[in-house]
């Protein structure tokens, strides 16, 4: 996660993560020591589906947390619906996603700022970058929100789309409604009344926390390859998501970690390891 070969491999040498991410260097270490116990292996930032006797965890970063989840699309559903039946206090994750957003601590990315003053609009779609804009969000629904809305929506670039692709937005959207690589994203999302985000952002748990209507722009047969598609869809679907999340986010079995809100967060990742193994052993013969 803060492999600096591994960064510029995936975002290149002009962006930074964020500071307000170091917190969770001890917990990818903690995380890595522990794995050790465990006849599996850990890998950062990777979505695949693997059998349910999985040989994969996947971790990445996710609205300043750490989540966990096997390669395995049955199981990383499965371990969030877990989660969410167990019993267990919640804590108050919403609250702390809506004030990461309100102290400007939520960009995953440094030097993410506005350069002139905006207009405020109350509609935001948030784009994926340029390696799965093309792919995984649906062009029929961004045309939709743009013939619905008019001129009452920006389009907000990711950090990591190419010049050439936000000329292409421009055509399309007209270019006022397209904002900058690096606008803050987050400054816009609090004037929103509706954000329009997808599986692949964590902007949908912050919109939620802020009490923000939130739709979704996947493309339908591609939203479960999305990195969140686990933890987001229900975001789209639950009557009470704020309730959701703090619900489902406070169990181990989510394999949501974060300590700035978990009281024993090594602990929760120690639960969290045994009982997705417990989970993978269950399942050893169901497919060879």
């Amino acid at each position: 996660m803060f492999n600096k070969k591994e960064k510029e491999d995936r975002i290149g040498s002009t962006l930074t993560k964020s500071k307000t991410l170091d917190s969770l260097k001890e917990v990818e270490r903690y995380f890595i020591k522990q794995m050790r116990k465990y006849g599996t292996e850990s890998d950062y930032d990777v979505v695949a589906n693997e059998i349910p006797y999985f040989k994969t965890l996947s971790y990445t970063e996710y609205a300043t947390c750490f989540v966990i989840n096997p390669l395995c699309q049955q199981l990383r559903v499965a371990q969030i619906r877990d989660a969410y039946l167990d019993e267990c206090e919640p804590l108050d994750w919403t609250t702390y996603f809506a004030n990461t957003v309100k102290d400007k601590k939520s960009n995953k990315y440094d030097a993410q700022k506005n350069k002139k003053d905006y207009e405020t609009r109350y509609n935001l779609v948030v784009l994926a970058g340029s390696n799965k804009l093309k792919e995984a969000i649906c062009l029929n629904k961004l045309k939709w929100v743009k013939d619905t809305h008019g001129e009452d929506v920006y389009f907000k670039a990711h950090p990591l789309t190419t010049h050439a692709l936000i000329g292409e937005l421009k055509d399309l959207f007209e270019e006022d409604t397209i904002l900058p690589r690096n606008a803050d994203l987050y400054h816009f999302l609090l004037e929103a009344d509706v954000v329009y985000t997808s599986c692949i952002s964590e902007s949908a748990v912050y919109a939620v926390s802020l009490d923000k209507d939130i739709e979704p722009i996947d493309v339908y047969n591609k939203e479960e390859q999305g990195s969140f598609y686990h933890i987001n869809k229900n975001l789209f679907t639950e009557k009470d998501p704020k309730d959701w999340v703090n619900k489902t986010f406070s169990s181990p079995k989510s394999g949501v970690i974060n300590p700035n809100v978990d009281k024993d967060w090594k602990g929760k990742i120690d639960k969290y390891l045994e009982y997705i193994h417990q989970v993978r052993e269950d399942n050893k013969y169901k497919y060879v």
